[in-house]
């Protein structure tokens, strides 16, 4: 059971830019028996700019300290800390934790780039929790990437009030998106701080669209790196598709 519980087949360290509220029960509820979660966070405290600086400034530190733990792979799950910086901002920080630990990476925004266009999602629609100043950034940052955001909707929800919504709400919030835009190809919904992980099958199943989500994009893309292939079902078209290919 020890062995099980520290990763006997893979261990991914994860970087967060706050609370593990939601990441943690979400990676029990699909991970592969044997792959385990070793995770630090920066413990941003806003959606402030400054904030994002800070965490930043620490991220290669805390690679470095995941390190240490001896994990097979790293995941930077902040997303509005890059999409803040524009394209290319992705590339360059999973680099330096690479050259810093020797290590593979990847960043949430990348892996969500990734798993749109893995699932064939070029036209979408996008569903977040965000502030106008973070839509914004998110929304340029897929455009850049040559992804259509067909139409989007922000909750505009408190950095602290993201635990409170509901995973209903983010459903009825995602139904409207696609319906009132049939020719989208998929939604995207970033954010691994409220629980749109608990949406996503029933979403896929309602309106027949794929969706990618921060949590299984994030650990799709360290799941497929690492050479893991095992069969993910009931959590998503993404997750599944692990074993199809």
């Amino acid at each position: 059971m020890d062995l099980m519980l520290n990763g006997w087949r893979r261990r991914i360290g994860f970087i967060c830019p706050s609370v593990l509220e939601t990441t943690i029960p979400n990676f029990a509820s699909f991970a592969p028996e044997g792959v385990g979660l070793c995770a630090i966070t920066s413990n941003i405290r806003d959606w402030d700019k400054g904030e994002f600086e800070r965490a930043m400034n620490q991220v290669v530190k805390d690679a470095q300290s995941l390190a240490t733990r001896h994990v097979d792979y790293i995941i930077f799950s902040g997303g509005p800390l890059l999409t803040s910086r524009g394209k290319g901002a992705d590339v360059a920080l999973a680099e330096r934790i690479t050259e810093a630990t020797g290590l593979p990476s990847t960043t949430t925004i990348m892996s969500a780039v990734r798993a749109l266009k893995h699932l064939d999602i070029h036209r979408l629609v996008v569903l977040t929790p965000f502030p106008e100043h973070v839509q914004k950034a998110t929304l340029e940052f897929l455009r850049a990437h040559n992804l259509e955001v067909l139409k989007d909707d922000s909750m505009d929800i408190g950095f602290r009030e993201l635990h409170k919504v509901l995973p209903s709400e983010i459903y009825h919030r995602a139904g409207k998106l696609l319906s009132s835009t049939p020719e989208a190809e998929g939604l995207y919904i970033p954010c691994p701080q409220w629980p749109a992980q608990k949406a996503v099958a029933a979403i896929e199943r309602d309106y027949g669209k794929p969706v990618v989500s921060c949590d299984p994009a994030d650990f799709w893309m360290a799941f497929r790196e690492m050479g893991l292939r095992d069969r993910i079902e009931g959590h998503g078209r993404l997750l599944q598709s692990l074993s199809e290919h």
